[in-house]
């Protein structure tokens, strides 16, 4: 199962993983700046070096491994996702940690990879000359569903959304009746005034603000004030580390993690944020020709959903800081702090190079 080749160096790729390499320092730096920031920065140094092993072992397993194995990888982290609810860590008005020893892990992250591995692997093994029909969809559905249900009761709706939209991709790439596709919107449209009323109090106020956040600026409205007052006041170049008021006053709530890329842009400004997001869409552009050049169905499709789980995090994130999406607690993939997330998204990242590896020119 994992194969130490010598020609894994000679091929490294990178290209993939230059762009990573400088989003994650400037990630540990932006950190290191926000409240109590030394600490979580050496924490998540800590998780970035633990990251890094894990893109190397993904990286030294033949990706046909990696989906003989996919059920079990599922299985173990659903039983993870159950195991929160038995003796989970109550934090921030959720329970979505599971306390092992002394450091917190995050399922629902791993759920994220775990759901992108079993699909490819499902229709990889179901290939079908047309495109798929509901019957056909009866199992995937449940894959999915299932860690969802588990992820909303926590409750986590956002990252509960960003599974569904890696899995709606793979979906996709692997071929659905339009007829059938056009019924899922339909569905959806008509499920969203029920899914309204089921909203907790804390959800509905997220929504709230970002519809118009100047109602309730102390309240619901407050997060994304002052992410957008922390954006804005970065100007062109940045008001630097030591001027970023926002950040440096506490103004900022969850400095760190949801609102990470708020302090970078108070701090380094447009231009800033321009280099970060073409360092993004350098390693998104790269993941896109590696699953474009694979042979291997189950390859193409496991990159197209780590390609989606990689976007959707950029996304959501970033427009949620701007105000342009409602808050939801999704990190910024290899730049929010959380050692789930850093772990998850190197192995990811792994898995990508290795599949690169299997289709070298």
């Amino acid at each position: 199962m994992f194969e130490i080749n010598p020609k894994k160096i000679r091929y490294f790729d990178f290209f993939l993983f230059i762009p990573v390499a400088i989003i994650t320092c400037l990630g540990i730096l932006t950190i290191s700046t926000t409240n109590n920031g030394k600490v979580f920065a050496i924490r998540q140094t800590i998780w970035v070096a633990v990251g890094i092993m894990s893109m190397i072992l993904a990286y030294n397993i033949n990706t046909k491994h990696i989906k003989r194995n996919a059920w079990f990888f599922y299985i173990f982290s659903v039983l993870l996702l159950i195991l929160v609810f038995l003796n989970g860590v109550f934090s921030h008005g959720a329970k979505r940690w599971v306390s092992i020893y002394f450091f917190h892990i995050q399922p629902s992250e791993f759920v994220k990879l775990a759901v992108i591995v079993v699909l490819s692997a499902y229709f990889d093994e179901n290939p079908k000359v047309e495109p798929y029909g509901f019957k056909d969809l009866l199992v995937p559905l449940f894959i999915v569903i299932f860690p969802i249900a588990l992820v909303v009761k926590q409750p986590d709706l956002g990252t509960a959304i960003v599974i569904a939209v890696i899995a709606m991709s793979i979906v996709l790439a692997a071929g659905i009746k339009k007829s059938l596709l056009y019924k899922f919107i339909l569905l959806f449209l008509v499920f969203l005034p029920f899914a309204w009323s089921n909203l907790k109090p804390y959800q509905k106020d997220r929504i709230m603000g970002f519809l118009d956040p100047y109602k309730a600026p102390t309240t619901y409205g407050y997060n994304t004030i002052q992410s957008e007052i922390a954006i804005g006041s970065g100007g062109l170049f940045g008001k630097g580390i030591h001027h970023a008021t926002q950040t440096q006053l506490s103004f900022l709530p969850e400095s760190h993690t949801d609102f990470i890329f708020s302090v970078f842009s108070e701090q380094w400004g447009f231009i800033g944020c321009v280099v970060l997001i073409i360092l993004y869409m350098l390693l998104l552009y790269r993941a896109i020709s590696i699953a474009y050049n694979s042979e291997d169905d189950f390859d193409k499709m496991v990159c197209i959903g780590i390609i989606a789980y990689f976007w959707i995090s950029l996304v959501f994130n970033m427009g949620m800081a701007m105000g342009l999406l409602p808050v939801v607690g999704i990190p910024l993939v290899f730049f929010s702090y959380g050692g789930s997330s850093i772990v998850t998204s190197f192995f990811a990242l792994g898995i990508l190079l290795s599949v690169k590896f299997k289709n070298r020119a």
